[in-house]
């Protein structure tokens, strides 16, 4: 059964199909770039799928030719917060210590990008974030900054040498490179491509795979995964391996003991 939910209408489009939320960019007359309503609706969408017990992970897709153009630069600018004297914009938000973007990813159910077109800037940064991307053929990334008299943002910094190796991201980057989707996948942007007029269908079927498995499993190898990705002390690795198993051991046992009430 498929449901879906018309508040985020004129940004996204939210629906869950089984234990999948499937969230879907839809701005096309705009490129699906980001404006700073379109950012609080991911966020909203994102949060909305956390907190459902009957999704186990999410699909972030899009409408139209281009996955997302990067940042909205025609929107107005928001009035200043009289509280701290800022202006509420994507960056402010999607950039900000603990909140950010990738601090919500990183603490999300399992996130797969599905790319049927360019992600192009903002657009490329903000979906490192996740866990997996799939593109079918017409997938690209392109990291414009420098061209254009900016920078990579949104986690980029760090999350791009560690999918594509320090030299290579530093490449993409200072030479404002576009990876079409071979060479996107041959890099680790993509880690699937498919030969499909769309990626949506290959990237639900396996968030269904992820849902059907056990979350608490699927939360705490996610997170080993983050903590332990640059950890150079061993004991730390093992030690923090060593407590997850312990936190698996006692739910299996409390689950084993409620059901034998």
């Amino acid at each position: 059964m498929s449901v879906a939910d018309p508040g985020f209408e004129g940004n996204l489009l939210y629906e869950e199909t089984g234990n999948v939320a499937v969230i879907t960019y839809d701005r096309p007359h705009r490129r699906n770039a980001l404006s700073l309503g379109m950012y609080r609706a991911m966020v909203g969408a994102v949060e909305k799928a956390n907190a459902s017990p009957d999704i186990g992970a999410i699909v972030i897709a899009h409408t139209g030719p281009i996955f997302c153009s990067g940042i909205d630069l025609k929107e107005p600018p928001e009035p200043k917060n009289p509280e701290t004297g800022v202006r509420d914009s994507v960056a402010v938000l999607g950039m900000a210590n603990d909140t950010s973007w990738v601090h919500l990813l990183q603490r999300s159910k399992p996130t797969i990008a599905a790319l049927d077109g360019p992600a192009i800037g903002l657009g490329a940064t903000h979906v490192l974030a996740t866990d997996m991307r799939v593109g079918n053929r017409n997938a690209a990334f392109s990291f414009p900054f420098l061209e254009r008299g900016t920078m990579p943002e949104f986690g980029c910094s760090a999350l791009l040498p560690r999918i594509v190796g320090f030299a290579a991201a530093m490449e993409l980057c200072l030479t404002c490179a576009t990876l079409d989707a071979r060479e996107s996948q041959m890099r680790g942007l993509l880690t699937r491509v498919v030969d499909a007029e769309s990626a949506k269908d290959e990237a639900i079927a396996i968030a269904a795979k992820l849902a059907a498995l056990p979350q608490l499993q699927v939360r705490l190898t996610r997170q080993l995964m983050h903590d332990n990705f640059a950890e150079q002390d061993w004991n730390k690795v093992m030690t923090s391996e060593r407590e997850a198993f312990i936190v698996m051991i006692r739910a299996m046992r409390a689950a084993k003991a409620a059901e034998a009430q």
